[in-house]
C-alpha cells in the first residue's frame, strides 16, 4: 500500500475504489496479526494492559472496516 495517498477530493472514482479495497485488505491483515498475537498470549496465560488496548484497537478497526464498506457502497452508487 502506497502512502501518502492523494486527497480524497482529487481522486477519481476508480482511484477511490482501489484505495478502499487495498485499505480494507491491509486493515484485515493487521487485525488478523493482532488477534493471533492476543491468542498466543492468552494461551500462555498472559494478559497485560497493552493486551487490553490491542483488544480495544481491534474493536475500533472492526468499526473502521464497516465504515469503509459503507463508503465503498456510496462511491459505487455515485453518491
Amino acid at each position: 500500500m502506497a502512502y501518502p495517498r492523494k486527497p480524497f477530493a482529487d481522486m477519481s472514482v476508480d482511484e477511490i475504489q482501489v484505495w478502499l479495497k487495498q485499505t480494507r485488505e491491509y486493515l484485515q491483515q493487521k487485525m488478523q496479526r493482532e488477534q493471533a498475537y492476543l491468542d498466543r498470549r492468552g494461551a500462555q496465560g498472559i494478559r497485560t494492559p497493552t493486551d487490553e488496548v490491542y483488544q480495544r484497537d481491534l474493536e475500533l478497526e472492526a468499526d473502521l472496516l464497516r465504515f469503509l464498506d459503507e463508503l465503498e457502497q456510496n462511491v459505487s452508487s455515485g453518491l
